[in-house]
């Protein structure tokens, strides 16, 4: 069935929230060993000691999640990862999909967007979009801050949608800029 209406999205994005309820536990694993060092390439001689900060990303559309670790001048000292580790495609219904966010709910948006001929159509999905987004950087939120009570590991974290000059800082949630967090490795 596509989706007709705002409710119909709404539907949704109730769908995806509880997917991501549902990777909850895993995608806490991956932090929890990503903040003990463990599961890291290091490059060019780097260690866990020298790792100063964490960067996580997302892709705009399929939500996939990148990682790695900078050194005290801001360099890249890992390799990067992708997040979660381990993804479970058959619950996305093909495996060949490689989106965080499920195939199947990604498709009825799509959807939406190709047969959706009222005037509200950018309202409906920018509201839409909002909420998944909102729903999307929450639940990273909690996790991570899952991670690190568990762990009692605190480090410099930052994260964001891919390819940007503003970044969340993970220990406060506050919006930081790249300018910002440079002064932090002078």
């Amino acid at each position: 069935m596509k989706p007709q209406s705002m409710e119909d999205l709404e539907n949704l994005n109730i769908e995806f929230k509880n997917y991501l309820a549902g990777i909850s536990g895993k995608f806490t694993e991956d932090l929890i060993h990503l903040l003990k060092g463990e599961s890291i390439n290091y490059l060019n001689g780097n260690t866990q000691a020298h790792i100063k900060a964490f960067y996580f990303e997302y892709e705009f559309d399929y939500l996939n999640i990148v990682f790695w670790g900078v050194d005290h001048k801001g360099e890249i000292a890992t390799e990067i990862m992708f997040l979660p580790t381990k993804k479970n495609n058959k619950d996305n219904g093909n495996e060949k999909w490689s989106g965080l966010i499920p195939q199947k709910i990604w498709q009825k948006a799509s959807d939406f967007e190709d047969n959706y001929e009222g005037d509200d159509f950018d309202e409906i999905l920018d509201e839409y979009n909002d909420e998944k987004y909102r729903l999307f950087e929450q639940w990273f939120f909690d996790v991570w801050k899952g991670a690190s009570e568990q762990t009692g590991v605190k480090t410099n974290a930052y994260f964001s949608i891919h390819d940007t000059y503003f970044r969340t800082d993970l220990n406060t949630l506050k919006t930081i800029n790249e300018d910002e967090i440079a002064l932090r490795y002078e």
